[in-house]
């Protein structure tokens, strides 16, 4: 079903305001594809929520061309989905309040696969740094 001038999901192809509860940090991030995006990322350090805000700045920019450093939404792939999953089985296995994810995979390689299939890949939104991508 396509509603929004022709794409399924109003934030296709738009470059879009994240911003810190605080004011402290913006962030522009282009949505590289027709999928959806998250309403908060991760600032770069980590330490901050940034929050998708002022919606009506939103600009759909078929052929925008980001800089090196800027970050993007992109679909997740299968190399990236077995990272974050290899990443949250190494996070989360040894702790006491996840003992139900060691009771339901038994071994860190079945979680991996579990959490992968969950993961939506080519479906799923990535927030990659342009630089980071190879293009061929």
């Amino acid at each position: 079903m396509r509603s929004f001038d022709g794409y399924r999901h109003r934030e296709a192809f738009c470059l879009m305001k994240y911003a810190a509860e605080d004011g402290s940090e913006v962030e522009w991030i282009w949505n590289s594809r027709d999928g959806v995006t998250p309403f908060c990322v991760s600032n770069r350090a980590g330490g901050k929520m940034l929050k998708h805000i002022d919606w009506y700045l939103d600009r759909r920019i078929l052929d925008y061309q980001p800089l090196a450093c800027e970050r993007i939404f992109v679909d997740l792939s299968p190399e990236r989905a077995r990272q974050r999953a290899q990443h949250r089985v190494e996070f989360f296995w040894d702790r006491d309040d996840c003992a139900h994810i060691r009771e339901m995979y038994g071994t860190k390689e079945n979680a991996v696969e579990g959490f992968i299939a969950d993961s939506r890949v080519g479906e799923a939104p990535d927030l990659v740094e342009f630089s980071s991508l190879s293009i061929t």
